[in-house]
């Protein structure tokens, strides 16, 4: 049946309505067939009918803006027609923190009753806008809170990393509510604790639980120990978790799949990662976004772009959306192979179908034209950023600097360091490191030796990197001895020298010894002719 569309007949209609379930289902479907159809316009033909005005206003919070149902309850309160606490639910909980608290306050001010789902609502508000101790406070007021009251404080301390409060209020739940936690109650405190890096305390509360024996464990709750322990390093552990809930009867979710791959792939064991997805669609399980960027960043990072690209498309033609994280990887990878030109075309791509580049994004959109020698392609990608309003940060200056100092171009990159000064951008160890590399490499060590004293003064001690630029620059100039005392300090400083520094000193000390020996086969020579 196609709903009435003049202001006027909608009314008409609704007042004879045979429920008020029928009339609100007209309202909504009235105003969803019709744009234009304003519940300002609607309310005069109710004949000021409490219910029908009270359920006009429930139904335009479904299908209007926020400032269409705010201005009719202002009309209906106007008007002197009684309003029901249940018909600003709606509104309330749709409506963004600070108009909901605006409209509570004015709830409290009409002295309308309130139950126990306004003050759920009012708690929701407060703890998304960070406010948990006032949520308890009110909490503590309420006559009669349930389980969704507890949870929501519940959850709203988790969010703010304070899980161990959180944990007291779910004792207080059962002891002083008498009301036993739940599946979600469980849920959120144990992924509280994991998120906190406190993985033995979500695992005391989840072993907690199985004792008890009240409620089952769930997949979030395995989700989060087996996250928590991957995140940990320890994936032996997260994979006993994987068994026991299997054995438990819990279905393994792509979430776990998901966090299982990547910890594979983190730890080495790319065999095991590769089985685990094989064994996810195996098992009917689609692999999402998240699958195809793990798995897309492994081979990314193992150097295999081919493979990665081949999963990129295969992600496309299921109709996979690829996120700005699967850019990103795919676009370093190419830069690491000097393929700008495939980096640029995916760039396009990701914009054209409505990926909004972010900082890291164009981070790597500048590392793959300035290690290719485009260092002003660079510059104006820089620039095309901050007129989107995307500010640098240290890694888009370091990589600049890095561009500038294969280019030979150091002195133009030390100047970068003082932008990023003044713009409030610190220079870090990378910063620094890059200068001394880069006048290292054109032999020019007093000025590497100056960065690396400015480093030291900024508070920054030299790395493993910072000893084998300068040990390389010193034996570049023939300074072997110079180069094998400062690896002394060095290995003093309790840093071991790797295959770079060995390499670096035996070139340095053999090009130092063939030097010696053809000054010695020449000075008979140079002393005759004197």
């Amino acid at each position: 049946m196609v709903p009435p569309t003049s202001a006027a007949a909608v009314a008409a209609a609704a007042r004879v309505a045979p429920t008020p379930a029928a009339a609100l289902a007209l309202f909504k479907s009235a105003l969803s067939a019709d744009p234009a159809l304003s519940p300002l316009a609607v309310l005069p033909h109710l004949d000021a009918a409490p219910s029908l005005s009270n359920l006009l206003l429930t139904a335009s919070a479904a299908a209007r803006p926020h400032a269409t149902s705010l201005r009719l309850y202002s009309r209906i309160k106007s008007l002197s027609i009684p309003i029901s606490t249940a018909s600003l639910h709606p509104l309330l909980s749709s409506l963004p923190s600070a108009p909901a608290f605006a409209l509570f306050a004015d709830i409290f001010r009409l002295r309308l009753p309130l139950c126990t789902i306004t003050f759920n609502i009012m708690l929701r508000h407060l703890v998304s806008t960070g406010k948990p101790v006032r949520a308890l406070e009110l909490l503590r007021q309420m006559p009669r809170p349930n389980a969704v009251t507890y949870n929501t404080v519940i959850a709203g301390f988790c969010a703010r990393g304070r899980v161990h409060t959180a944990l007291e209020i779910m004792r207080e739940m059962r002891e002083r509510g008498g009301i036993a936690p739940n599946e979600y109650t469980y849920g959120t405190v144990i992924s509280g604790w994991c998120k906190v890096g406190r993985v033995d305390e979500a695992t005391k509360v989840f072993d907690e639980m199985l004792t008890e024996g009240e409620v089952k464990p769930s997949a979030v709750m395995y989700n989060a120990l087996i996250g928590g322990y991957c995140d940990q390093g320890n994936l032996d552990v997260a994979l006993l978790y994987r068994d026991k809930m299997v054995e438990r009867g819990v279905a393994m979710t792509t979430v776990t799949y998901n966090l299982l791959v990547h910890a594979s792939f983190m730890d080495g064991r790319g065999t095991e990662a590769y089985a685990l997805v094989e064994e996810m669609s195996e098992k009917g399980l689609v692999p999402d976004a998240f699958t195809y960027n793990i798995l897309i960043n492994g081979h990314c990072k193992e150097g295999n772009v081919k493979k990665a690209l081949e999963l990129f498309e295969g992600m496309v033609r299921k109709g996979v959306r690829a996120t700005v994280v699967t850019y990103t990887s795919l676009i370093y990878a190419l830069s690491k192979k000097g393929r700008v030109q495939e980096a640029d075309r995916l760039f396009d791509e990701a914009v054209r179908t409505g990926v909004r580049p972010d900082l890291v994004l164009y981070n790597a959109l500048i590392n793959s034209h300035c290690s290719s020698g485009g260092i002003d392609r660079g510059f104006e990608i820089m620039g095309e950023m901050e007129k989107k309003r995307i500010a640098p940060d240290d890694v888009t200056y370091n990589t600049l600097m890095r561009g500038l100092c294969l280019l030979g171009r150091v002195d133009e990159a030390r100047k970068l360091i003082d932008e990023m000064t003044k713009r409030g951008i610190q220079p870090d160890l990378v910063s620094y490191n890059t200068l001394i590399s880069g006048y290292s490499m054109k032999g020019d060590i007093k000025d590497a030796l100056r960065i690396r004293d400015e480093m030291m003064d900024k508070g920054f001690n030299p790395t493993l990197m910072t000893y084998n630029a300068l040990i390389q620059g010193l034996c570049k100039t023939g300074q072997g001895d110079e180069a094998e005392n400062l690896m002394k300090e060095m290995v003093g400083n309790g840093i071991t020298p790797d295959d770079s520094t060995y390499i670096s000193l035996i070139e340095g000390l053999t090009t130092e010894e063939e030097r010696a020996i053809e000054d010695e086969r020449l000075a008979p020579a140079d002393a005759a002719r004197a």
